[in-house]
This record gives structure tokens, sequence and C-alpha cells, in this order.
């Protein structure tokens, strides 16, 4: 029934400006759907929307957080600082011994990272 997520749309208030920085970061370019949405190719084909925040989906820390697994864990947590986001939880082990830290991006919304133990 289900087979893979195919999207992620996050909600914000600038959506050029949020949809240039997960550009930046990836290394893809901006693609728009329409002059009010948004998104990107991120690798493996999961598309990242970016859709005007408003009443009903106002974006922020308290939606849903997306898990990005990396290959070097301190490097990405410092390129992402340097982008501009902020730590909001961790750095930290689970208890399955991965490295996982939360962050907040520069458009409000949590941005999860994950080094699984190897």
């Amino acid at each position: 029934m289900l087979l893979q997520p195919e999207s992620l749309v996050l909600f914000v208030h600038d959506v050029d400006a949020a949809a240039a920085w997960y550009a930046a970061l990836l290394g893809v370019p901006v693609e728009n759907e329409n002059p009010r949405y948004a998104f990107v190719r991120a690798p493996h084909g999961v598309i990242i929307g970016f859709h005007p925040a408003d009443a009903k989906n106002p974006g922020g820390v308290p939606g849903t957080t997306p898990y990005w697994e990396v290959a070097d864990f301190e490097a990405a947590l410092a390129s992402l600082l340097a982008r501009g986001a902020m730590l909001h939880r961790g750095p930290g082990v689970t208890d399955f011994g991965a490295r996982v830290a939360l962050l907040i991006d520069p458009f409000g919304n949590t941005l999860g990272l994950n080094q699984a133990k190897r």
C-alpha cells in the first residue's frame, strides 16, 4: 500500500528564502510549481516543498521533524550551524547507539540529524 515517502512540505513565512537555503544546503536547484510553492529534489528523490505558512499550518517547532541520515555527524552539525540553524536538542546518543541532534532551521522548522551506529 504505502511505498515510500515522496515529499515533505515545510510551512514557512518566506517560501523563496527557505527554498534557496535548502537548495544551497543540498547543492540542488530550486524549482517552482507556481508563484507560491517552491521545492527542491533532495538526494534519493525525496521532494522538499515550501508552502506559505497560514492559519491551518503555521509551521514551526511543534510540527513533524524530518531526520536526515548523515555520514559525518560532526561535519553535518557544524555545516548547519554555520548556515544559521540553531541547536534545539542534543547532540545525544539513542539507545540503539545512533548519534542524533535536533536543530531549528532559519525559518523556524525542525531538522534532525541521525548517524546510525556502524
